[in-house]
């Protein structure tokens, strides 16, 4: 099974750093876990080949970002990529009048998403209707800030430390931080540092792998069970395997809980079960031989 975490480099965009560290390492087929805007730097999962078949169950809940933000600019985009617009300098607020606001934004609360962002509407991404000159409505969405702190200030720029739940828009907060401040405010600098339990130090920048040769880049190229840890795994016997493969239903044993299983035959992962309430074995994801014999050519 094959995942990269990719330390995303500033200027390109989520697909295109895909299609490189793909070219990069040889693989077919890719797809990503969550997208960053091309300002954007940080934490990329890149699923290869059959990995791919296990992204919808990838656990993007919860993500830390460190985010500058600048005052005395209000743009379109909510970040200096878009149109400026510089106001005149207002009060300089202080450290700690940053600090009282940015607890204020602690918790529960609904956040409307930028105009330029891939969020839908009747299946347009709503940056399409957008940069058309078109007027739409954006429907607030329910976020969640876990934590929040100010890492430096130096007027007129200021950098936070961010926990929040998925579909959060630190480009929005920022804004939001500025409207309780008085201020205009545009995102600067965006980095990724967490997304669940993966780090940011567990990452590669395009521009390192390119330096290593094939066995090199190979070992920062992750299992599938090592990344998707919430997913607890199954041993199955030998004389199961085709029932397995085959999409028959197993009976489970020595498993406790029900939901989603890694299943395994001597170490080797055949695909995704689900265990239901009688504590039978129902696939989900199935691995052909087909996709295990690519995986060991890697």
């Amino acid at each position: 099974m094959s995942i990269l975490l990719l330390n995303k480099e500033k200027g390109m965009t989520s697909f295109a750093a895909l299609k490189e560290a793909q070219r990069d390492l040889g693989f077919k087929k890719a797809g990503h876990g969550g997208t960053l805007d091309p300002i954007a730097t940080g934490l990329l999962p890149i699923f290869f080949e059959q990995s791919t078949k296990f992204l919808q169950y990838f656990n993007t809940e919860t993500k830390e970002y460190i985010a500058e933000y600048i005052f005395g600019i209000s743009s379109n985009t909510e970040d200096i990529s878009g149109i400026l617009t510089y106001e005149e300098k207002g009060n300089e607020p202080s450290e700690k009048e940053i600090n009282i606001v940015l607890q204020s934004f602690l918790g529960e609360q609904l956040q409307i998403p930028p105009k330029f962002s891939a969020k839908k509407i009747n299946g347009t991404p709503m940056y399409k209707l957008a940069r058309k000159g078109k007027e739409f409505d954006r429907k607030a969405q329910r976020i969640k800030i876990f934590d929040i702190s100010l890492i430096d200030y130096d007027y007129p720029k200021f950098k936070i430390k961010v926990s929040c739940s998925k579909g959060t828009y630190m480009r929005t907060l920022g804004v939001d931080i500025g409207k309780s401040l008085k201020q205009s405010v545009s995102m600067c600098e965006l980095q990724r540092t967490k997304f669940g339990h993966l780090s940011i130090e567990d990452c590669i920048s395009l521009t390192e792998l390119k330096n290593l040769d094939k066995n090199q880049k190979m070992q920062y190229v992750r299992r599938v069970e090592e990344i998707l840890i919430d997913i607890p795994q199954v041993e199955i016997r030998s004389s199961e395997v085709k029932k397995f493969q085959n999409g028959c239903q197993l009976e489970a044993r020595e498993i406790e809980k029900t939901g989603k299983h890694f299943i395994f035959n001597k170490q080797e992962l055949l695909g995704l079960g689900l265990v239901d309430k009688n504590l039978c074995i129902n696939p989900l994801k199935v691995l052909t031989k087909g996709e295990k014999k690519k995986n060991e050519l890697k």
